[in-house]
């Protein structure tokens, strides 16, 4: 009799621990943007000064939007699919000849999981991860030459932040992002103008707001 009364709690608790995940579960939907700072560090040879690596480093500031496709396991825990896009930034590398003009644009496809424990009413706290697959059109410029070529790499990086739920389906979030994207090498044009462009790696920084609809 005990052993039947202990199952029968046994289920009851488990079909409303199963309600509860079911209520507090399902897909989501997101968009963000960022205000990134962003550091590319790599080295420029040419054929025509042997052994000499230039400093091909690049640096600015860029805006950066994305797009999320997950799903909520419970009020803890998602995980979610992005696309990241940054637009345009610019710099300038200086050789002992001239100055070549670097200009980015990157691509970014994500999987991310999120950690959201609540801290206050209506407030939670945001501590992510992610990684995936980067790829960045980079072009370099001289006032007589102007050459392109696709990069393609991984990239990985972590977020801090709080969401606050304005109500069962809307979310707005804010934080901070930092992240890295390690590229291939890439023998850039050297048959026609001698350059390489060597193992550039991208450090962003910065800044993000967020929205999220809860199906």
């Amino acid at each position: 009799m005990k052993l039947k009364l202990f199952s029968l709690v046994a289920s009851v608790a488990l079909v409303s621990n199963l309600a509860l995940a079911d209520e507090n579960s399902g897909l989501l939907l997101g968009i963000d943007a960022g205000w990134f700072h962003t550091k590319v560090r790599s080295d420029l040879d040419h054929s025509k000064t042997k052994n000499v690596k230039y400093n091909g480093d690049l640096e600015g500031n860029i805006p950066v939007f994305g797009l999320r496709v997950g799903y909520r396991f419970n009020e803890n825990h998602r995980l979610y699919g992005a696309y990241n896009y940054s637009s345009e930034f610019s710099d300038v590398i200086n050789t002992t000849r001239f100055k070549i003009d670097g200009e980015f644009t990157t691509h970014k496809f994500l999987l991310g999981y999120d950690f959201t424990p609540k801290i206050f009413e209506k407030t939670r706290a945001v501590l992510g991860v992610y990684g995936g697959y980067a790829r960045t059109d980079i072009t370099l410029k001289t006032n007589f030459l102007s050459l392109s070529q696709n990069f393609d790499g991984y990239t990985y990086g972590a977020k801090i932040g709080a969401l606050y739920e304005l109500n069962q389906a809307n979310e707005i979030e804010f934080g901070f992002k930092a992240e890295q994207t390690h590229y291939n090498t890439r023998n850039f044009y050297q048959n026609v103008v001698g350059s390489n462009f060597y193992d550039p790696k991208q450090t962003n920084y910065g800044l993000y707001l967020g929205y999220t609809y809860k199906f």
